[in-house]
């Protein structure tokens, strides 16, 4: 079994309560991070937005022409 088997099992056991756990923790985690790097993140605003903005591209480009799992 490989990595992605793995993994792919684990998250079909996963709950709704399992989810909205993880969301919690990283917005946590998420949180003291950016208390921590308030200034630096601050300076460098601007390319934060254009790399948030990139990646949501590409992650609809992915969502929207993704091909569909067989099984």
């Amino acid at each position: 079994m490989n990595l992605f088997q793995w993994v792919d099992e684990k998250v079909k056991n996963q709950t709704v309560w399992d989810i909205g756990v993880l969301k919690l923790f990283c917005v946590i985690i998420g949180m003291i991070l950016g208390a921590c790097w308030f200034e630096f993140v601050f300076r460098h605003q601007m390319w934060f937005i254009i790399a948030a903005i990139v990646l949501f591209v590409i992650l609809m480009i992915r969502f929207f022409t993704g091909k569909k799992k067989a099984g």
